[in-house]
């Protein structure tokens, strides 16, 4: 290749960035349902926070795996809630950034439940009882710095996901029915913490996975032009 055909290339690829909506849109049709299907079966096996201590103490490997499976929860419910949002924007502008506002600072705010989990492994570690370490991480649970982004995920991914199945009615996502078990599917989800019925929970949350899962498939169908603007050739841009 001769030099000016280099420089062909090298000018021709400046200004023909490449196009990643593809990719971006695949990968959050995908993520979109994985981390409420873990969840499910999480609040199935039906781990009770109120003992962490004996929990831990009475088998840390099964501990580890269920840490573990909670930030492979944190990593695809956040990029697939952002998907989800995305992808209504267009039709709903003005609900889906409530849905935003309520259900990404949700799902962010569920990191804060790791702190009385490594409050009962410290307490472990220091020599506490396992009750003792339990009574420890309970009490984590009334720092503010642990309390405040609790509530902010209480409070933000049960009305986010209520507002995420309306959304999906309205801009004609899904059909009316399967939006309506989206919207209802985390109301269920505390009723069934409040009652103790994990059977109930895995409902919920799966409720909520069948949802996304069918958000995800339309996502799939939609367009490249339709879900983001294309890339802008640096031959484009201003120079400010």
């Amino acid at each position: 290749m001769s030099a000016l055909e280099q420089q062909a290339t090298t000018r021709r690829s400046e200004r023909e960035p490449r196009d990643l909506r593809s990719f971006r849109r695949v990968l959050g049709a995908v993520l979109m349902p994985v981390g409420p299907a873990i969840v499910a079966v999480l609040r199935l096996i039906g781990q009770d926070d109120t003992h962490l201590g004996e929990r831990i103490a009475g088998s840390p490997d099964a501990q580890i795996w269920y840490g573990l499976a909670g930030w492979l929860v944190l990593f695809t419910l956040v990029p697939g809630a952002y998907a989800a949002v995305h992808f209504a924007r267009r039709r709903r502008p003005v609900l889906a950034a409530w849905t935003g506002a309520f259900l990404i600072p949700g799902y962010l705010g569920m990191t804060a439940l790791i702190a009385p989990e490594a409050a009962a492994h410290a307490g472990l570690a220091i020599g506490l009882s396992p009750g003792a370490a339990s009574e420890l991480a309970a009490a984590a649970y009334g720092a503010p710095g642990v309390a405040v982004p609790v509530l902010v995920f209480v409070l933000g991914h049960v009305v986010g996901t209520f507002l995420l199945g309306v959304l999906a009615i309205r801009a004609r996502l899904m059909p009316v029915v399967f939006g309506a078990v989206l919207a209802l599917s985390q109301p269920v989800h505390v009723a069934a913490t409040v009652l103790g019925l994990p059977w109930l929970d895995f409902l919920g949350w799966g409720a909520t996975a069948l949802g996304m899962a069918l958000l995800g498939r339309q996502l799939l169908r939609m367009p490249d032009d339709e879900w983001d603007l294309p890339p802008e050739p640096a031959s484009d841009r201003g120079a400010g």
